[in-house]
This record gives structure tokens, C-alpha cells and sequence, in this order.
């Protein structure tokens, strides 16, 4: 071993990298192959940092400091034994070089609870550098994040009044509902002006006077949608996901299938649109939904399909956004000698 490669080895021990999940202890097949998450711990393990894990309801107050008990794990992509706890302890959240805050929607009580405490811990790129930064993930809603390009989204109407959804699908004939808060199409429903029961579902939709979105229903959907890896503002990967026969919504978890994406100039010209506004609100690891030339949603509080991005377009994703956090906050200047 070579007087660098030692530095380099010492160096990474020395990082410490705090990843907020929840049920990572518990994954299936599926997300031991798929969970975005486990991608980048296991990008981390295999760069030999060590890596400590907990939930976000773990996190409290003690002594005017954000603190939980992490455990420190070892993992492995095995179905049945992905994770090994080596060791638990309680640290302060300000302990930790790079956390990456990785709680799934929905958006609730427990979600704002946990990201606003996450706030309070100091954190900037010479500090603890948080992925994401909470105060961006608090101000963006995934939903209403694209009006921040609106030259770039479909025909949209963000409202909590039926008469108003009614009017919009009697224009537009055939519409997509969607609640704020959720996550993988939960709460989405397609619209057809003719069908029956269309009621029914903006009722359900509005319940308890929620807010919802409604958009012109873009029947470019059933050749796929495009989901695009941003990292910093900048996209390093995407696929293309297709519904399965009889289902219009192309999640993977609901049985899409996927293929490579070659980015279009349009697909380019509204992620630099948006870097921006990523990069003001600490935005770093994000996640675009594109149908045909539209921008649908912005994915920023636990981007998902990291994994099947990888393995389409043949490129360590997990493992280029693990060394872009080290890179940022200075600790491995080795690490791109």
C-alpha cells in the first residue's frame, strides 16, 4: 500500500456520515435491490466510511442539542441479512461531517416535526452539511416546486374547490388529480369528464378541505415518463418508466418498467431552468418527473430510483453523490487526486 493509498484510508475512517430512514432495518426483496437509500450506504461502505443510521422519531432535544441514538451498520445487498448493527450510541447530530435526511413523505405532523428540529442543528458546508438542506425541503413542496419554471409545466390548478376541479376537467376533459403530501402515486387518480364515478373522486380527493392539484391530462404518460438525477442542479443520469398495461401512473413499485434516457434539449433546458432555484434552497440530491415536455413534479425530500438509474445507464450514481458530499464539506482532499 502506497504512502497515498494510507492517507486515503485513514482519511475516509475519519468521516463520519449520518443517514435519517426510516424502515431501512426492514427492507423486502424489493428494496434491498430498489431503495435509493440503500444505494448510497452501501456507495459509502464500500468507500470505508463509517456509516451510522437511525429514524427520524429517534431525534430529541437534550441540553439545547439535536441528538439520537445512531447505529453504527454494515451492509450488504442480501436478501434476509442486509444489515448487521455493529454498534449504538447516542451522538449529537452536530458530531456528524454529512447527514443525508432521507424520511419518506407523507408530509405530515411527524415529517414537519422531525425537519424542523433537523433545522436546528447548525449546518453549512463547514459545519454539518445536510442532504438536503431542511430549510429547502420545508420550503418545497414536491407538488408546487415547478412553478417555480412555469414556462416549463402543463396546464395546472392548485385549488381545495370543487366547483373550480369541475370547471378545469369540463376545459380540459381528461385531467390527473393528485393530493400535496403523498408519495409512489398515492391519492393520484385519472379524470375523465364522461366517467361516472368522477365525482366520487374529487369528493375523496377534498376531504377534510384539503388542498389538491389538477392538471391537463398528458397522454404521453403511456410511452413512458422521464425521471432525472439531479445532483448540485446538475443531471447525471435518467430513465424512462412505463406504466404497465391498464395503469396510467409509471411507478416502479406499481410494476413500470424502465429503460436508459437520452436527455432531450428540452429535458436540458428545464433542469438548468431549474438549478437555480435547487441550489438557493440546498437542494443538492433531487429528482425530476418530465412527460413528454412538461415538468410534473420535483422529487427533494427522498428521491427514489437511484438505483434502477444506475443500472440502466451504467454509471455509479450512488457512489458519485457520496464523494460529491465529501468533496463539499473538504474532509477528503485525496479523493479526487
Amino acid at each position: 500500500m502506497s504512502v497515498s493509498d494510507v492517507k486515503k484510508h485513514t482519511l475516509l475512517n475519519d468521516v463520519k456520515i449520518a443517514f435519517i430512514a426510516d424502515d431501512i432495518k426492514d427492507l423486502t426483496e424489493f428494496g434491498v435491490f430498489h431503495n435509493a437509500t440503500f444505494s448510497l450506504m452501501l456507495a459509502a461502505q464500500e468507500l470505508n466510511v463509517k456509516i451510522l443510521l437511525t429514524e427520524s422519531n429517534n431525534l430529541k432535544i437534550v441540553k439545547n442539542k439535536i441528538v439520537a441514538t445512531f447505529d453504527e451498520v454494515i451492509l450488504k445487498r442480501e436478501v434476509g441479512s442486509h444489515l448487521k448493527i455493529k454498534s449504538s450510541s447516542e451522538y449529537s447530530l452536530n458530531s456528524f461531517n454529512i447527514i443525508f435526511a432521507r424520511k419518506d413523505p407523507p408530509v405530515n405532523e411527524n415529517f414537519i416535526t422531525y425537519i424542523q428540529m433537523l433545522s436546528l442543528v447548525p449546518h453549512d458546508k463547514f459545519e454539518t452539511f445536510i442532504v438536503n438542506n431542511p430549510e429547502g425541503i420545508l420550503r418545497a413542496n414536491e407538488k408546487l416546486y415547478i412553478f417555480n419554471v412555469p414556462d416549463f409545466i402543463p396546464l395546472t390548478l392548485v385549488t381545495s374547490k370543487k366547483e373550480e376541479l369541475f370547471a378545469f376537467l369540463r376545459e380540459h376533459k381528461e385531467a390527473v388529480i393528485k393530493p400535496l403530501f403523498n408519495k409512489g402515486g398515492e391519492g393520484v387518480f385519472y379524470l375523465n369528464v364522461d366517467s361516472i364515478n368522477v365525482s366520487s373522486i374529487i369528493e375523496e380527493s377534498l376531504a377534510n378541505n384539503h388542498t389538491v392539484v389538477i392538471q391537463k391530462y398528458l397522454p404521453e404518460v403511456l410511452s413512458g415518463d422521464k425521471r432525472i438525477i439531479l445532483l448540485n442542479g446538475e443531471p447525471v443520469g435518467g430513465i424512462i418508466r412505463t406504466p404497465k398495461p391498464g395503469e396510467f401512473r409509471a411507478h416502479i413499485s406499481r410494476g413500470a418498467s424502465f429503460k436508459p434516457l437520452t436527455l432531450s434539449k428540452r429535458d436540458i433546458e428545464i433542469c438548468n431552468a431549474l438549478k437555480p432555484f435547487l441550489i438557493r434552497d440546498g437542494l443538492y440530491f433531487a429528482a425530476i418527473d418530465v412527460i413528454g415536455d412538461y415538468l410534473i413534479e420535483v422529487n427533494i425530500t427522498c428521491p427514489a430510483n437511484l438505483y434502477e438509474t444506475e443500472q440502466a445507464v451504467n454509471k455509479p450514481l450512488s457512489k458519485m453523490i457520496i464523494e460529491w458530499a465529501i468533496k463539499t464539506v473538504g474532509v477528503r482532499p485525496y479523493l479526487y487526486s
